[in-house]
């Protein structure tokens, strides 16, 4: 399989009690598994926001409540325009890239099709996998990946 060029993953309920970079604003289990999936990756990696649209990792964020899902139809078409714009503004021309989404269904069902539409290929490794078991997935590539370092 073709490694990643560009890595996307979501946001989480879970925030610290305060503003600090996103990288570490976004706690708890889940959060924990995608940094060490994306850190393992090497590749640039950004944070999709329901509230912020596309979050370098390094950008100070205050904690907010807003998740895509709740947001009106208008705002989440909107949103998967905005967050590819701003993907091509920080990473370059997408044409040609494999960008790899770590994201609920809503939020990349609001993004693939602007990505593809810029030329990118997308994938989404846990399609298909229910949501209960991403956790497993994360621990499972991780002992995976240890095996062979």
């Amino acid at each position: 399989m073709v490694s990643p060029d560009l890595l996307l993953v979501t946001c989480v309920y879970e925030k610290a009690d305060g503003p600090r970079a996103a990288k570490d604003l976004y706690v708890g289990p889940y959060f924990a598994r995608l940094r060490r999936y994306v850190d393992r990756q090497a590749k640039p990696w950004f944070i999709l926001s329901g509230e912020h649209g596309l979050i370098q990792p390094e950008e100070w964020l205050a904690p907010y409540d807003r998740a895509l899902p709740d947001t009106p139809a208008w705002y989440q078409e909107a949103w998967g325009l905005w967050v590819t714009t701003r993907l091509s503004l920080l990473a370059g021309d997408l044409a040609g890239r494999v960008v790899e989404i770590h994201a609920s269904r809503h939020y990349v069902d609001q993004v693939a099709p602007h990505l593809a539409a810029a030329g990118a290929t997308v994938r989404v490794p846990l399609a298909g996998v229910p949501w209960d078991d991403h956790l497993d997935w994360y621990d499972e590539y991780e002992r995976r990946q240890s095996a062979y370092d």
